[in-house]
């Protein structure tokens, strides 16, 4: 430990926050085929971890462009997660974004595949996870509630965004 790194209380350990989304272009939306962890190979949302001094909406651009190479635009939050597993506490907020483009270049190590789907294509995907199905299932039918992003006037919208 450093002197310029602060120490943590023990309740803010243990947690992660990260962000995905849902990517549409026209009815086809984008997927990945995950390269490492416990869904190795299973398609899901384009996502990671958000980083310190990101805000949430920075962080999933950055990281639908790092494991995509796709430039979405965004459009505002439609979930949330909220899981607990052994050792962390993590919350996952999901986006929906729209792009005019179907070319991806994925980063082949952590994403081995990013592709746009159809609906139908999409679901019948034999790995496709269980989340992920939810989410693309009501987004393409348009059963999603959007919160948009809101600068507050006051705050520097690059340390503080509101969705509402």
């Amino acid at each position: 430990m450093t002197a310029d790194q602060p120490i943590l209380p023990n309740y803010q350990q243990g947690y992660s926050i990260g962000a995905g989304a849902i990517v549409l272009c026209g009815e086809k939306v984008l997927l990945v085929r995950l390269g490492y962890g416990a869904y190795k190979d299973a398609w899901a949302l384009p996502g990671g971890y958000v980083e310190p001094g990101e805000t949430f909406d920075v962080a999933v651009q950055r990281e639908v462009l790092e494991e995509t190479g796709v430039r979405a635009e965004m459009q505002g939050l439609i979930a949330a997660r909220s899981r607990v597993s052994p050792g962390d506490n993590s919350a996952y907020l999901v986006f929906l974004m729209r792009t005019e483009s179907e070319a991806t270049h994925p980063d082949g190590v952590e994403i081995l595949e990013a592709r746009f789907f159809t609906q139908d294509k999409a679901l019948a995907l034999p790995t496709i996870t269980p989340m992920t199905r939810l989410l693309i299932t009501r987004a393409l039918t348009g059963d999603t509630p959007l919160l948009k992003p809101t600068p507050v006037t006051g705050y520097p919208p690059n340390e503080f965004m509101l969705f509402m």
